[in-house]
């Protein structure tokens, strides 16, 4: 019964933080204006679904099987951030388009009409907390979600 509680606990910190991380990256974004690259965009989708696994886990917290379906979601999420990231520190080129093509447009009112809706690039960070930027920030997050949803799920098993 001990053993329930710990995973019902767990389970609303997931709740709570994929709430706070999502409506975060929605307060960047719409409240103080920041737009979010593509892979910011993709990053959001981790912490939805880990919402939807979190809801799951609370309401049937003795099938530890969902904490595994949390370490493969963060894992995911580590695997997103830690790409950006490298795409960040210029480690690497990014395979997704990440800047427009404004410059090949010749006609003027497609040009203007394009220009509205830049998206950033994703090498520049544009928003940072204390210097670090929220790609990185996701990435720690994730990788101690990951690692401790793992540790719980074995920890369960013996």
């Amino acid at each position: 019964m001990a053993l329930e509680k710990k995973f019902k606990i767990f389970y609303l910190f997931i709740i709570l933080l994929c709430v706070t991380s999502i409506f975060y990256a929605f307060f960047v974004e719409f409240f103080l204006g920041y737009k979010p690259c593509i892979l910011c965009k993709y990053q959001r989708v981790p912490y939805a679904l880990g919402l939807i696994i979190g809801f799951f886990g609370f309401f049937k917290p003795s099938n530890t099987k969902i904490c595994i379906y949390i370490f493969l979601t963060f894992l995911i999420s580590v695997i997103l951030s830690g790409y950006h990231v490298g795409i960040e520190q210029e480690l690497y080129q990014s395979i997704f388009n990440c800047s427009d093509d404004n410059l090949s447009i010749l006609e003027e009112g497609k040009l203007l009409e394009s220009l509205s809706v830049i998206n950033p690039d994703c090498r520049n960070v544009n928003f940072a907390v204390f210097g670090v930027s929220l790609a990185t920030i996701n990435f720690i997050l994730s990788f101690v979600i990951s690692s401790f949803s793992y540790y719980l799920y074995s920890y369960a098993k013996n």
